[in-house]
Parts: structure tokens; sequence; C-alpha cells
């Protein structure tokens, strides 16, 4: 019996083998990157900026640059960029707090509200590994952090409007009649 039941056994366990099959597993491939002129001529974007945060999405990771350095579709000093989760999608493990060269495309898999989109697939790196691209494209074009203005604080157009001197020469004005005829009063009384 133990033999029939080995016999048996065996068999079963081999054409369950069949059944039970992994699914296909698809995993990233890239063809050889462009040059970083063509990366920079076919890319929506390309910056450099320091990661502020990652934040998990839907189909992988939002990252939020600070722009340090421009070349193409940024001029803002800040930008988020969506990225696979690095499990076979394509994506990047992006580091808070490390200098990338980013090159960006429209996001057409990563995230639903579209925008920026990059992956292993183009020549983003890390900034200090990106001195042979940064030699190629050139210097760039520096991005300025403007603070965001405070909340509830009036415009300071108000000074810098050639219309508004004649109202504060007016009002300078009515002060110092004020002020004569208050003095007049004064002597008078005495």
């Amino acid at each position: 019996m133990a033999r029939w039941f080995a016999f048996g056994l065996l068999p079963l366990l081999l054409l369950l083998s069949f059944v039970f099959t992994p699914s296909n597993v698809y995993a990233c491939t890239c063809a050889e990157p462009p040059t970083p002129k063509k990366a920079l001529e076919q890319a929506e974007a390309v910056f450099a900026g320091t990661v502020t945060a990652v934040n998990s999405a839907e189909y992988g990771h939002e990252v939020q640059f600070q722009v340090n350095t421009t070349w193409k579709g940024v001029s803002q000093s800040q930008v988020l960029v969506a990225t696979g989760s690095g499990d076979g999608d394509c994506g990047i493990a992006f580091q808070a707090g490390n200098d990338y060269l980013v090159y960006a495309h429209p996001d057409t898999y990563y995230s639903e509200s579209g925008g920026l989109a990059t992956n292993i697939c183009t020549r983003t790196a890390l900034l200090s590994d990106a001195s042979g691209d940064l030699l190629a494209i050139g210097p760039g074009t520096p991005v300025t952090a403007y603070p965001p203005p405070l909340e509830n604080s009036q415009p300071s157009d108000f000074w810098e409007k050639q219309e508004n001197v004649w109202i504060i020469g007016l009002l300078v004005s009515i002060a110092a009649v004020f002020i004569a005829y208050l003095s007049y009063v004064k002597r008078k009384g005495q």
C-alpha cells in the first residue's frame, strides 16, 4: 500500500505543479538610454533638485523636489514628480535630502492626475553621479525660491503706484493746515 501511495502521490503532485504555476511577472527592461543632449531634447522637463518628501501614491511614489537649476519645462521652485515603487515597475528609490538630476516625461502610468514622471529608463540620477550629463547639457538656469506670501497681508504695491502720490501729498497738506490752524487758535487764545 505504501508503494501505491508513493506512486499515486507523485503523479498527483506533478499534475498540481502544472495547475498552480506562478503567473507571468513583468520586470522592468530598458533600452539603451539616449545621450544627455538627446534625453534633454526628448524630456518634458529637466531639472536638478533636492528631494524634500517621498509619499506613497496609488501606483508608486510622489516625490516633492526643491528645484535648484532648470534646463527645460520647470520654472517654479517646487515640483512634484511621480515614479514607481521600484518593484519591477521601473521606479526610482528617491531618498529625501539627496540631490538629483531629473529627466521627466508626461505621467501616463503612475498617477491619475497626470503631471510629470520619471523612472530608471531615463537618465535621472544622483547629481553626484551625473557629471557627464551636466557637462553635456550645460549649466542650466538657477531657480530662486520666493517665500510664500503671508496670509492676510496687503500687497505693498500701494506705495509703488504713481497715482497714489497725490493722495499722500493731499493728506500731508491737510495735516499741515490742521496743525497750523491749531497753532493759530492756541496763540490767539493767550
